[in-house]
């Protein structure tokens, strides 16, 4: 027989009804075979809390009503479970391209070995509403205990870091009024370096968590016997005005504060110290005087040490304003038409002039002698009308002016048709022809012809 014929037979074979039905009976044996080896009396089940990660969470935001864990229940084998290092389950959240200020709705993601199976995460979904969070940073007071002795005040205070980092949305942030550090009389008492946490003084209750960066500080300070001291500003009065044409720019003092002494409760009461009043009546230049202090008028406080400050007045060059009115507008660059300049028509005339000086000099100051010229410039124009930017400019160089605005900006430009006494003009006062053409070249057409017809 061909090997042709006996590859037929044994496809007939294959195909047949008795064969078809064996392979699939022992197919369904061998799946029962593996199915039923496996002893799922021994898998075992287990339910843990399990850390929820946020995974690309934007820096700039944070979440309200963060959830932190969620439910697991898993299943494997029961020397699988019981040899479960459960770090290698993992709970997180993709929070990658979610932007503050609005709300997303996320699958939580569960990775387990291999061996055992995931049956449920509860909650297998999170609402995340993220909002912005802004870092402020505000100084740390220093509150004293209450008994703390008469007679007994802190001198040689040092505070690290003197200003802490409050992180929170923006609408937490605002809420906070003060950071505070309470020291007991005890720990003062043992001249160590302490670390003090520092808590918040909040105006209402916060809606979301709001922490410290860092959330204590370390002070240093020593308990010495006598009256309390404080330091404050000092503050200058000043009157009159200087010279017309200078203003006060700055008033500087030194020292910015001095020390003053008393009772607690008297020292709560000062805020400032104040120097005696300066008169800078017709000050012309900076000047530095010596102005003596004034005693603090809350009773039982004083000055200790500095009793005068040295004031520095600052002037700078004071400005006014003025409007000059009916500047003529003049033309330049028309030389070519100088024949006919009383052809060319200017709308407006007039224009009006804003400029900037000292005030001495802008009060005495008039269209005659401020040496102000306003005019356009026709180099190169070929087409009329016009409308051309009006240039301002100051001959009298001691005048010391500044050119602000000129109104109208600009004017328009045109030439007017010729009268019939074009015709009559003797010989010398008519216009030649290249005269003509000069004047064509602004676009008076109407010129050219009326002096071609004479």
């Amino acid at each position: 027989m061909s090997s042709k014929g006996s590859k037929k037979g044994f496809d007939d074979i294959l195909t047949s009804t008795p064969a078809l039905w064996f392979i699939a009976i022992l197919s369904s044996i061998i799946m029962w075979m593996y199915v039923t080896g496996r002893d799922e009396s021994s898998y075992i089940t287990r339910r843990f809390s399990c850390q929820l990660e946020y995974r690309s969470l934007d820096p700039q935001a944070m979440l309200r009503n963060r959830v932190s864990e969620v439910d697991i229940e898993i299943r494997g084998p029961e020397e699988s479970i019981m040899h479960l290092n459960y770090d290698n389950i993992v709970c997180w959240i993709d929070a990658r391209n979610l932007v503050p200020g609005k709300r997303y709705t996320q699958n939580v993601n569960v990775a387990v070995p291999q061996d055992i199976d995931l049956v449920s995460c509860v909650p297998s979904q999170i609402v995340l509403d993220l909002v912005r969070q802004v870092v402020r940073l505000m100084p740390v007071e220093i509150t004293l205990p209450q008994n703390m002795p008469d007679g007994q005040y802190l001198e040689g205070v040092e505070i690290i870091p003197k200003e802490v980092g409050i992180r929170g949305s923006e609408s937490d942030v605002a809420k906070v009024g003060a950071l505070r550090a309470a020291p007991t009389f005890e720990e003062l008492s043992s001249g160590k370096e302490l670390l003090l946490p520092v808590k918040f003084v909040q105006s209402e209750p916060f809606n979301d968590s709001v922490t410290l960066e860092p959330n204590q500080i370390r002070f240093k300070g020593s308990l010495v016997r006598g009256l309390p001291k404080k330091r404050v500003p000092v503050t200058v009065r000043i009157t009159g005005q200087p010279d017309i044409d200078h203003e006060v720019k700055s008033v500087l003092t030194d020292p910015a504060e001095v020390q003053i002494e008393g009772e607690r409760a008297a020292l709560a009461k000062v805020e400032t110290v104040e120097a005696e009043t300066v008169n800078i009546s017709l000050f012309a230049k900076d000047n530095t005087l010596v102005v003596p202090l004034k005693e603090p008028d809350v009773p039982g406080v004083a000055l200790t040490g500095t009793q005068t400050v040295r004031i520095t007045v600052q002037l700078g060059d004071a400005a006014a304003r003025k409007t000059l009115t009916n500047i003529p507008v003049e033309i330049i660059n028309s030389e070519n038409l100088s024949k006919v300049n009383d052809l060319i028509n200017k709308n407006p005339e007039f224009v009006s002039v804003n400029v900037e000086g000292l005030p001495s000099v802008i009060e005495n100051l008039t269209r005659e002698n401020s040496g102000i010229r306003a005019y356009v410039d026709l180099a190169n124009i070929f087409i009329t009308p016009v409308t051309l930017p009006v240039t301002a400019e100051i001959n009298n160089a001691s005048a010391d002016l500044k050119i602000v605005r000129v109104d109208p900006a600009a004017v328009t430009i045109s030439v007017n048709e010729p009268d019939s006494s074009i015709g009559s003009m003797s010989e010398p006062e008519a216009l030649s022809l290249n005269d003509a053409e000069n004047l064509d070249g602004l676009g008076s057409k109407s010129i050219i012809r009326a002096i071609n017809s004479n």
